[in-house]
C-alpha cells in the first residue's frame, strides 16, 4: 500500500514540475483575444495546445503594431503554443483536423454558431469519434435563436451590457474602456469551464459540452452595478474616474499634475481631512457618512481638490502614505512597466527569438504551477510534426 502511494505521490510530483496538464492536448481554432487568452492559460500550465491556423493565418496577426515582423496583440496571448495551418475549405484538411482532435482532450471553437456543424467540427460528430471529449463554444450572445446571429467584437458587448454608457464624464460622449476586458474575462471564464471540466473527468466518464459567451461575461463584469438596476430600476451614470458607490475615490489635480485618491471607508476619508487641512469636514452633515459623500461628491471633489492642489504629486503620496490613506500616482502603460515593482515582481519576462532578440513577454499570474514561457509560433511552424505524429499514432513530446 505505501509502495502504490510513493508512486502515486511521485507521478503527481512530476506532473507539477512538468505542468500540471502536461498530459493534456487542446486543439485550439478560435483567434484574436477571448479563445486564444484561454489556451495560453491552460499552455502555461503545461497542456499542449495545437493552434489551429487558416494558410494565411488567424487575424490577430495583422493587427497593428508589429515588433520583429508579428503583431503585438497576437504576441500577447499565444505563449506555449503550437501553430498548425490547413485551409478548413479542403476535405482533406478537415479529415487531418478530426483525426487530430480524435487523439486530443479538448476542443475549443469560436466559429459563428452554426459554422462548426456546417463543416463537421460539431459536438454530436466529433463525441462520436472520441467520446471523452471536452467541447467548449465561444460565441457572442450564445447559439438560441435570438443571439446566434449577432456579431460578437468587445466594443459591442460593452455598448450591450452598459459599460460604455457608465464610463467617461459626466456631459461627454461615452468612453469605451481601454482593456478588451470582455474577451479576456470570456476567456477565463472558458478557462475557467475547461478546468473543472477536466477536474470531473476524474469521476465521470463520457463527453462534456462547455459554453462560453461574451454576454454573460459582460453583465459579470458589472456584478454590483447590476445589482443595483435589480434593486432600483436605475442604471449607473458615468462617474469619470470616480466610483459609483464610495466617495471620495477618483482623480484629483494636484500642483503638478494628477492623483488618485481613494478614501474608501470613514476612517480612511478622516485621515484624508485631516492631511490635507480639513479635519472639520467630516462633521459636515454633507459629509459624514458615505451615502452623504456620493450624493454630494461634487461639491466635495472641490473642496478637496482645492487643497490637493497646493502641493505635488510626490509630496502628497508621501504624506498621504504616512498617514494612511490610499494614494496613487497616475501612470501611462509604458510608466508602469517601466516602475521597479513590475521588476521586482518579475513581470516582464525575456524570451528572445531569431527574429525578434529583444522580445519580452508579459508572465502570467500562475505562480510555481506555471511552466516556463516560449515564443508564440511562427504560422504553421508544427504543422509538419503535428501531421506526421498523428498519422504514426503517437503525441509529439
Amino acid at each position: 500500500m505505501r509502495d502504490a502511494r510513493d508512486l502515486k505521490a511521485s507521478i503527481r510530483q512530476k506532473a507539477l514540475m512538468q505542468g500540471v496538464y502536461s498530459d493534456i492536448r487542446i486543439v485550439d481554432v478560435t483567434r484574436v483575444l477571448a479563445g486564444p487568452y484561454a489556451t495560453m492559460i491552460l499552455a502555461q500550465l503545461g497542456a499542449e495546445v495545437i493552434k489551429v491556423e487558416a494558410p494565411d493565418g488567424e487575424d490577430s496577426r495583422r493587427l497593428p503594431p508589429f515588433w520583429g515582423g508579428e503583431s503585438t496583440t497576437y504576441l500577447a496571448v499565444n505563449q506555449n503554443k503550437k501553430s498548425v495551418a490547413l485551409d478548413l475549405k479542403q476535405v482533406a484538411a478537415l479529415e487531418s483536423l478530426r483525426r487530430i482532435i480524435d487523439r486530443s482532450d479538448v476542443f475549443i471553437e469560436s466559429f459563428k454558431p452554426g459554422t462548426a456543424e456546417r463543416l463537421g467540427l460539431g459536438y454530436d460528430e466529433l463525441v462520436k469519434r472520441n467520446p471523452k471529449l471536452i467541447y467548449c463554444s465561444i460565441s457572442a450572445f450564445g447559439p438560441g435563436p435570438l443571439g446566434k446571429d449577432m456579431p460578437g467584437y468587445d466594443a459591442l458587448l460593452q455598448a450591450f451590457s452598459g459599460i460604455l454608457k457608465s464610463t467617461g464624464h459626466p456631459g461627454q460622449p461615452p468612453a469605451r474602456i481601454g482593456p478588451s476586458a470582455i474577451d479576456l474575462s470570456s476567456g477565463m471564464w472558458a478557462t475557467i469551464q475547461i478546468m473543472a471540466a477536466l477536474a470531473k473527468r476524474e469521476r465521470a466518464t463520457g463527453p462534456q459540452k462547455l459554453e462560453v459567451a461574451l454576454i454573460d461575461a459582460s453583465l459579470n463584469l458589472m456584478c454590483h452595478q447590476v445589482m443595483t438596476a435589480l434593486a432600483t430600476g436605475r442604471s449607473p451614470e458615468p462617474q469619470g474616474s470616480g466610483a459609483p458607490s464610495v466617495a471620495p475615490y477618483e482623480v484629483f489635480q494636484v500642483g503638478d499634475g494628477e492623483l488618485m485618491v481613494a478614501a474608501g471607508n470613514d476612517k480612511l476619508f478622516r485621515q484624508l481631512c485631516r492631511e490635507v487641512g480639513l479635519a472639520d469636514l467630516p462633521s459636515d452633515p454633507r459629509f459624514c457618512d458615505m451615502a452623504g459623500r456620493v450624493d454630494n461628491r461634487n461639491a466635495l471633489h472641490a473642496i478637496v481638490e482645492e487643497r490637493l492642489k497646493t502641493d505635488t504629486a510626490d509630496n502628497w503620496l508621501d504624506r498621504l502614505g504616512k498617514a494612511g490613506v490610499p494614494a496613487g500616482r497616475m501612470n501611462g502603460i509604458a510608466d508602469a512597466i517601466a516602475d521597479p515593482l513590475v521588476a521586482e515582481r518579475a513581470l516582464i519576462v525575456p524570451c528572445p527569438t531569431e527574429a525578434n532578440p529583444d522580445l519580452k513577454l508579459l508572465r502570467l499570474p500562475l505562480g510555481p504551477l506555471s511552466v516556463e514561457p516560449t515564443p508564440p509560433p511562427s504560422l504553421g511552424q508544427h504543422t509538419e510534426e503535428i501531421l506526421l505524429s498523428t498519422a504514426s499514432g503517437v503525441r509529439p513530446g
